[in-house]
């Protein structure tokens, strides 16, 4: 198996990465040290004379370390990032199909939150490793700043697994837009563990013998696995409409001894989602938390190791003894040592005691940890144990100061999961989701549209509480006013108040009945209204009819009627007669 031209250039664009990182690595060396001593070594000096085991990294990063503020921090703002972005008891995106000029119908809500629905029973599945390597992910942007991870097919009832790419194994460039495009992983598998990955037929002559070896099997060898953007793609025609024949992104795996390819494959979508802390443009990699608090971190060790040796003093002091002794025992408490002191019972051997009072420093260092915490943002999460009778009132205000100091790092981060969508539908979307037997055909309506996340997490549901606290507030003062002018309430469109309180929260589309069936029910209502006030009027004309009978009765008795009778038949032969009564021998 001869070297490769593409081997080569991608070996040389790995050294050029690798260039560019050193500058980062140092500093990830430092927080590792201080906030994550098992992790593997991250400069590569270190890394070129041989890994060390996990507990041979932990016991030497923690031999320098006096104090495990930034540690224990660090693990609560990841925690506390995963409960107000992607937290396992809730759904915490939706999906929307909404473009500029159209609105959602009641049909495609119900069929992304079912599609929804689905995605979160596979990423919770126990075999697809979604909730480790999220974790792992959040660990790494809180320490690191960048963080990666990996969604590959799987099959079986697995249908998609999950990977968290360590940051010392991940190199990038980004495009024009910033966003990640080229992904260079280097790491190191045992010669066995090649084969099963790459295949053992492709692999090279001496990594082969090396496999075929039982002592020396377990080797390791050094590959680097590059996702990059196809130079062409070539296309063909069907049905009228041009398809691409190969996919967007290209996978090479290369065997870093050899120059050579042993596995080339490629992805429809990126398989890699990059998530950051804080990224000015141009950076690729960005900064944590736990980097901007480093320099805090180093001055709070410093000053617990310089208080623990004054602590020393105080504990286990030097001595000294008048004259040189040929024995200075170990004393220990408790026992007793003849010979130490002298004809005037004075002590041969006294504590060198130099009012060493080491609270001084144990109480800096505690506002240098206070600090920290701050810088952190551990005491977003601590409201109760700082103040357990804070009010409602107060909670809701540190609710919401909690999501504006968090929000735009959440959103980040959520750029991240938004990405790793797009990756999980592709995947789906080659194993059949949308085909013409599935449970997930989409409606004809939403031909030609794309399917986009939206978050709904408890962060989400913060930004948007003002919205539709304020619309309750508006609706409940307008019912007040009501009382007194009924038309108060005609400036109030309860349709749209009830979606802006929807909206805001995390209600599914199945409480919430179709419009053409709240229209139905609103005509029956209707018709059911008109039928009643009708009803109502036949009942009223009856009552009437029924009250004038009597009355006639009445007056036909009282002789009432024949008198009115009378009067109208004069009042008529007047009218016939106007020049008085005619006579007898009056012509016509």
């Amino acid at each position: 198996m001869t070297s490769d031209s593409r081997a080569r250039d991608i070996l040389s664009r790995q050294a050029e990465f690798e260039s560019e990182r050193s500058q980062y690595e140092h500093v990830w060396e430092a927080v590792s040290e201080f906030c994550d001593p098992d992790a593997p070594d991250v400069w590569s000096g270190r890394r070129a004379g041989g890994q060390d085991s996990q507990a041979e990294r932990q016991e030497r990063r923690g031999a320098r370390v006096y104090a495990n503020t930034i540690n224990s921090a660090a693990n609560r703002l990841a925690a506390g990032l995963e409960s107000l972005i992607i937290p396992q008891s809730e759904k915490w995106h939706g999906l929307t199909t909404a473009e500029m000029n159209d609105e959602e119908s009641d049909e495609e809500k119900e069929w992304a939150e079912s599609l929804r629905d689905f995605l979160f029973a596979l990423r919770y599945s126990a075999n697809s490793n979604f909730v480790p390597a999220t974790q792992a992910c959040l660990r790494n942007v809180v320490r690191y700043g960048p963080a990666y991870l990996y969604a590959e097919e799987g099959f079986g009832g697995t249908l998609i697994r999950y990977a968290s790419i360590p940051v010392v194994e991940g190199y990038l460039s980004r495009n024009r837009w910033g966003q990640v495009d080229i992904f260079h992983r280097r790491y190191e598998r045992t010669a066995r563990q090649a084969a099963q990955l790459l295949g053992y037929e492709k692999l090279p002559a001496r990594i082969k013998m090396l496999v075929d070896d039982p002592a020396k099997c377990e080797t390791k060898i050094s590959l680097i696995q590059c996702i990059q953007p196809r130079d062409e793609r070539r296309m063909y025609r069907l049905g009228g409409a041009y398809q691409y024949l190969d996919t967007a992104f290209a996978s090479y795996h290369v065997i870093e001894d050899e120059e050579v390819i042993v596995r080339e494959s490629g992805f429809r979508s990126f398989p890699v989602s990059s998530f950051n802390w804080r990224r000015y443009e141009g950076d690729p990699y960005g900064i944590s938390p736990t980097i901007e608090a480093l320099t805090t971190v180093r001055e709070e060790n410093a000053v617990r190791r310089s208080g623990l040796r004054a602590l020393q003093q105080v504990t286990d002091p030097a001595t000294a003894s008048k004259a040189r002794l040929d024995y200075v025992p170990v004393l220990n408490p408790g026992e007793n040592y003849p010979g130490l002191i002298d004809d005037n019972g004075r002590p041969l051997i006294a504590p060198i005691a130099t009012g060493q009072n080491p609270t001084y420093a144990f109480n800096y260092a505690e506002s240098r940890a206070e600090e920290i915490r701050d810088m952190m943002f551990v005491n977003l999460f601590q409201t109760l144990v700082q103040n357990p009778q804070m009010t409602a009132t107060e909670a809701l205000i540190r609710q919401e100061e909690k999501g504006a100091l968090l929000g735009p790092s959440g959103s980040i981060i959520q750029a991240g999961f938004a990405s790793n969508l797009d990756r999980e539908l592709g995947i789906l979307e080659d194993k059949g989701l949308y085909d013409e037997d599935s449970r997930f055909l989409p409606p004809a309506s939403l031909a030609g549209k794309a399917v986009r996340p939206t978050f709904t997490g408890p962060l989400d549901v913060l930004r948007r509480s003002a919205e539709a606290r304020d619309t309750i507030q508006v609706v409940t003062t307008a019912m007040q006013m009501a009382q007194f002018d009924p038309g108060i309430m005609d400036n109030i469109d309860g349709d749209e108040a009830i979606k802006i309180v929807q909206s805001a929260g995390r209600s599914p589309q199945r409480i919430f009945r179709r419009k053409e069936e709240v229209d139905g029910l609103r005509d029956a209502r209707a018709k059911a209204q008109q039928a009643q006030a009708g009803i109502a009027a036949i009942a009223t004309a009856g009552k009437a009819a029924k009250d004038a009978v009597p009355a006639a009765v009445q007056a036909r008795d009282s002789g009432l009627l024949d008198g009115l009778q009378g009067m109208l038949q004069g009042g008529q032969a007047g009218a016939e007669m106007p020049g008085g009564p005619a006579g007898p021998g009056a012509s016509a």
